[in-house]
């Protein structure tokens, strides 16, 4: 991601309404599939480190958080979480033993410019889980929705939950679970984008402004309605309900 997409991520992570619904979901998910006490976790493209401290009450054994961007790095080490912190590609032979890690995460990652082929790094992933171990990756959906922001996050692609389900077993990882999540953002999102358009076509908004709309801060009020929405909606995916469309999917695979 760009230095400011990094910086506005940090400035957010923790009280915004969507990573706050996003972590409760995944939790939910985790407990629900049995990741163990005092898991051994490694994050993929851990950024700025906001969901660092997901497994606080299961005691992980240690966590590890990757990344390639020092910045993202120096933005996570100020957040003083017992984790150890690795800069390397994740699109490389991933710098660990193979077996080596329970749990496997991957937050909004592989969609990204940088990845060149996302099915290599899922082959790693396999590689260095244990047997048994869960795989759990979130990543934006439907290409439909892409906008200028895309850009400013430097977004290769946007994921259907099949095609991705179908990455993972190709990879040779058991798909469990995956589902669309934040249902209620598809419908203002698209219908946000098509005016936009419009409004370009018509010389009545710059490119860049549908940017500073997803970057606007939302009041406390707003924030908490909206989490409240989305932990709803977290809830019902976290029990089992697979929705048929949204702005992310999530996908819960396991290593046998």
């Amino acid at each position: 991601m760009r230095t400011n997409a990094y910086e506005l991520l940090a400035a957010r992570e923790q009280e915004y309404w969507w990573h706050r619904a996003r972590r409760h979901m995944v939790w939910r998910l985790l407990r629900r599939y049995g990741i163990p006490p005092r898991a051994c976790w490694l994050d993929l493209g851990c950024g700025p480190g906001g969901n660092l401290g997901l497994l606080g009450d299961r005691d992980p054994d240690f966590v590890v958080g990757v990344d390639l961007s020092p910045l993202a790095l120096e933005l996570a080490v100020k957040k003083n979480l017992p984790v150890r912190f690795v800069r390397a590609d994740i699109g490389q032979t991933l710098p660990f033993a193979d077996a080596a890690f329970d749990l496997v995460t991957s937050f909004n990652v592989l969609y990204h410019a940088w990845i060149g082929d996302e099915s290599a790094v899922l082959a790693e992933v396999r590689r260095v889980l244990r047997p048994g171990g869960l795989m759990l990756a979130t990543e934006p959906a439907f290409a439909i929705l892409a906008r200028t922001l895309d850009v400013m996050v430097m977004t290769r692609r946007r994921y259907r939950s099949r095609e991705f389900a179908s990455l993972c077993r190709a990879a040779g990882l058991d798909v469990l679970f995956v589902s669309y999540f934040t249902s209620f953002g598809f419908p203002p999102i698209l219908a946000m984008k098509i005016f936009n358009r419009l409004r370009r076509r018509w010389g009545k908004q710059k490119e860049t402004d549908d940017v500073t709309i997803d970057m606007r801060p939302l009041g406390r009020i707003a924030n908490e309605c909206m989490f409240g929405i989305a932990k709803a909606e977290a809830e019902g995916v976290a029990r089992g309900v697979r929705m048929p469309f949204g702005t992310t999917l999530v996908c819960l695979a396991r290593k046998n």
